[in-house]
This record gives structure tokens, sequence and C-alpha cells, in this order.
């Protein structure tokens, strides 16, 4: 969508986003306005490790500005979106993601300035997502909003009276480790029954094998070419019409419907914008999510809450790091939008 835009001349400030996800990596460099161009994406092949996919971040950086006609010295910083946890302000993974084993405490901000000789902000993916819709999608200036990204994990980024809501140790939106279901599966985290150990896209994908597994019909083991079956599987399953797999997005978007009416109740949303690769599968996951939210959310809550889906798609992790890069380079760790 935006691989293809012309940066303007006139603006000599160029950053370079990086989203870093799970399962893809994406790069592309953008100025303020929010154009970006050089856009790339691969493969994140998470069992390298931590060296070979930062090699592969700045090998990305650098192709990038190429494509995009950019000198290299045009470069003042980078903003990289990652799985949680991490710490912003020292630009460290901690806790090993799931999504990223072999990540715990792995300075990425440090190492990618280091090569680079650029600052590098990092921060978590579902907050960057969030900046993104606020500051360049269709969702521009919304207040009081929650941004949820359903991918190969489960986060979200809150956005309150205008601002990024961080928390107390920038750990805040870990929206997917909501419980649930107290007397669910375990999840890594140690809780039982979170949102993600329902929603995520590997236990979506668990859910649909084990019900294949006890005889239930399905295409999904025969559509997936690309070694084990995964959410994305499902995704494309469900839009064929697979009934099996349409009830592992309707279960996974009734999980989320239901953290979204906890958290609605609590901070009395605006907006819900539901984004990440599961997403695409559109209304499959997006209707039970807004009808566990219209059955069970409380009326002087529901008169001003709507559920959308992401505006900007699967570029959303670049312009959001993007996004957060302009606003830390000019502001420290404000992020008003």
């Amino acid at each position: 969508m935006f691989d293809v835009v012309t940066m303007s001349d006139e603006d000599s400030r160029v950053v370079a986003g990086v989203d870093l996800g799970g399962t893809n990596l994406r790069v592309a460099v953008a100025d303020q306005s929010g154009s970006t161009a050089g856009f790339l994406t691969c493969p994140t092949e998470a069992f390298a490790g931590p060296d070979v996919i930062i090699d592969r971040i700045v090998s990305m950086i650098r192709q990038s500005l190429v494509r995009a006609n950019v000198e290299a010295t045009e470069l003042v910083a980078v903003g990289v979106g990652a799985p949680g946890p991490l710490d912003s302000v020292s630009g460290v993974i901690h806790n090993e993601p799931t999504n990223l084993p072999g990540w715990n405490g792995i300075r990425l901000a440090d190492r990618l300035s280091e090569v680079l000789g650029v600052p590098v902000f990092l921060e978590k993916d579902a907050n960057v997502a969030a900046l993104a819709e606020c500051v360049y999608g269709r969702n521009c200036g919304v207040a009081n909003m929650l941004y949820i990204t359903v991918s190969t994990g489960v986060g979200a980024g809150l956005i309150l009276n205008g601002e990024l809501w961080q928390g107390v140790h920038g750990t805040a939106g870990e929206f997917g480790h909501m419980t649930v279901d107290f007397e669910g599966p375990l999840c890594d985290c140690g809780n039982r029954g979170c949102i993600q150990e329902v929603a995520s896209g590997p236990n979506i994908a668990a859910w649909v094998l084990s019900k294949i597994s006890a005889g239930a019909p399905s295409i999904v083991t025969e559509i997936s070419v690309d070694g084990p079956v995964s959410g994305r599987d499902v995704v494309r399953a469900a839009v064929d019409g697979d009934e099996l797999a349409i009830a592992g997005l309707d279960r996974a978007g009734r999980a989320v419907g239901f953290g979204i009416v906890s958290l609605a109740h609590m901070v009395n949303l605006e907006l819900v914008v539901v984004g990440g690769g599961i997403a695409n599968a559109g209304a499959l996951l997006l209707d039970p999510i807004i009808q566990t939210v219209r059955g069970h959310v409380l009326g002087s809550t529901a008169s001003s809450l709507r559920v959308v889906p992401w505006s900007i798609g699967e570029e959303v992790g670049v312009l959001g790091a993007v996004a957060s890069a302009y606003s830390r380079m000019g502001s420290g760790r404000e992020f008003s939008v």
C-alpha cells in the first residue's frame, strides 16, 4: 500500500521503520508525513536467533535506503516495533517473547545504533500500531482508543486522553494475558485461560488440529504447504468456507470480545481497532468480537464504543515505528497524538 510513494524533497529527515514480528520482518523508510518508500519484507525465521536477525535488519535498512533513493547520511533515526515484554527506555527486549526465542536481555536498540550510527528507538509492537492508526490512519485524532493485534501473539496499545499509555514501567498493554477463563489452559506467562491461549495464531491452529485429531472434518491440513499448520492457514480455510476453521475464529473472536468488555468497563473507550495477521479473516473474526461486545458491555459504555478493523493493514507496524521514532526524537517520552 505504501511502497511506491515518493517522499518530499523538502523533508531531509528520514527515519527507517522496522516491524520485527515472530513471523515476518518488514522495513521501510519514511518522512514525517508518513510517506514511505523502499518497503521490504521477508520471513523472520525466528529460529535463526538474534544475531542473524539483527544482521538482517541492518541489511534490510540499507537496502531500503537504496530502493528509496535516499542517501545514508539522510537517515536520522530508526524506530523498531517488537514483541514484548521489553524496556522501551533502555531499548532491551526482556523475558524472551514466545515468538522470538533466544531474545531475553538483547540490547536491540544499542546494537543497531552501533552499526548504523543513528539513534534507535525500541517500542512494543502493539504500541506502535496504535500510534500508526492515530497519527496516519483513518482513526487519526481519536483520544481514547484501544488497538489490538491478533497475530502470532495477542497484544494491545492503549491511547488515553490522546497519549500512549505506558504504565509505571512501560509494560502496559499486555491484553493477551488478560484471563478470560480462570480454569483454562496454562499460558507461557504462568496464568491460566489467557486471551492469547485462545486467540493467537498458533493457538487457533492448535485448537483446530485437536478437533481434527478427534475426527472433525476440515481442509486445513490440506492447504498447509509451508510446514506446520498456522493461524494464517486457518484463516485461508475459513475464507474458503471450512466450518471447523470458522469455529476456531469465532472462538478466538469471543475471547477477544470479552477482553474488550472488561477493559471498556474500566476506561470507557471510544474506539477499538482490531488488526494483525489473523484480522485478515475480516468479518469471520470481527463479527464474533462485535457480537460479544454488544451482548455483554454495559449500556452506559456501549453508547460511545465502536469496534472497527485496522485502516492501514500490514504496514501498520512499520508506520507506527516511524511515528514512535519521530515523537521520541522531538519530545522525549511524549507520544501525544
